[in-house]
């Protein structure tokens, strides 16, 4: 008798990453997946007892992994508004840049009406990092590094937009990393909300 593979749920998990990263969930069918795992579609089924059940899973644990990282990052940085932003935007990248199709999976169910229960778990999540980017906000006006008209919500919005944006263009290999692109584009945006005193305290 064969052995059964003791990896073969992450192995379904990773190809259906891929598949929805390149062609969405609409796209991605049953059989492209137990095909790009290497796997009956009677051996997928005895993990999975649908699509969505595969993609609940695929996006809740890609989510809940950058929350993670992102938290453990912040947990070793220092109590700086400013560098706090920065490691939380570059923790980010980072994370990024080494999943992306976990990333582009993920982003994927917020292009979709349907799934609702699906959709409910991975906001839930995604609500949580993002509040961790508005406290950050909040602290650096209270704390006087950044602009007191500053709008914790709308600037939280934009700057994970920036990171939103990355999967359409970014491609390994070029002349900067993910990091050091967020980096150019926060130097950048951060000149409008800085205090004059800021930079040079951070």
């Amino acid at each position: 008798m064969a052995t059964r593979d003791p990896n073969r749920r992450k192995k379904i998990i990773d190809a259906s990453r891929r598949l929805f990263a390149r062609h969405g969930y609409d796209g991605t069918s049953i059989s492209m997946i137990a095909a790009e795992a290497g796997l009956s579609k009677a051996a997928l089924y005895h993990h999975f007892k649908n699509k969505e059940a595969i993609y609940r899973v695929s996006s809740r644990t890609g989510m809940d992994a950058l929350l993670s990282e992102v938290e453990k990052a912040l947990a070793a940085a220092g109590d700086h508004p400013l560098e706090r932003l920065r490691t939380y935007m570059r923790a980010s990248a980072d994370r990024f840049e080494r999943k992306q199709d976990s990333w582009m999976s993920g982003s994927a169910i917020f292009w979709s009406i349907h799934y609702s229960e699906t959709r409910s778990q991975v906001l839930q999540v995604r609500d949580t990092y993002e509040d961790l980017l508005k406290q950050i906000l909040k602290d650096g006006i209270d704390q006087g590094v950044f602009r007191k008209e500053l709008d914790p919500n709308l600037t939280s919005k934009f700057l994970l937009s920036i990171l939103n944006q990355l999967p359409r263009w970014y491609r390994k290999g070029g002349r900067y990393s993910a990091t050091e692109i967020i980096d150019i584009y926060l130097d950048t945006y951060l000149d409008g909300i800085l205090m004059d005193n800021a930079a040079s305290e951070a």
